[in-house]
């Protein structure tokens, strides 16, 4: 039941992001030119989450994968797309890496060492 709850999530996904696009963009878009740029990174990303990649190297896929995604609507599109469509396409990239900066330095604090005197006891 996994894999069928999985592959409609991400068709579910996928239209919807492709109509939101569509919503935001110039007229000289279509949903279906939306639609099949953005499909091998939702497939893609299924793909992933099928294969029950952890957590973090989900987020850095996805989150390449959806900026790749928005250079190929970038190439194809007919009118320049907006700033505000650039900053949601580079938005998880910074989000990913503002996250693995955190957990890297929240790993890399040093351990409080024991008091000796108390270790002598």
């Amino acid at each position: 039941m996994r894999h069928v709850d999985a592959a409609i999530m991400f068709v579910s996904l996928w239209l919807l992001g492709s109509m939101l696009i569509d919503a935001v963009t110039p007229k000289e878009f279509s949903v279906y030119l939306i639609g099949a740029a953005i499909a091998p990174a939702t497939a893609i990303s299924a793909a992933l989450y099928w294969l029950r990649v952890p957590k973090l190297d989900f987020a850095v896929a996805f989150a390449t994968v959806w900026m790749v995604s928005g250079m190929v609507l970038e190439m194809v599109t007919p009118a320049p797309l907006s700033p505000l469509a650039l900053i949601v396409a580079a938005a998880p990239l910074v989000i990913v890496g503002i996250v693995i900066n955190i957990l890297g330095r929240r790993r890399s604090k040093p351990l409080p060492m024991p008091d000796q005197r108390s270790a002598a006891s």
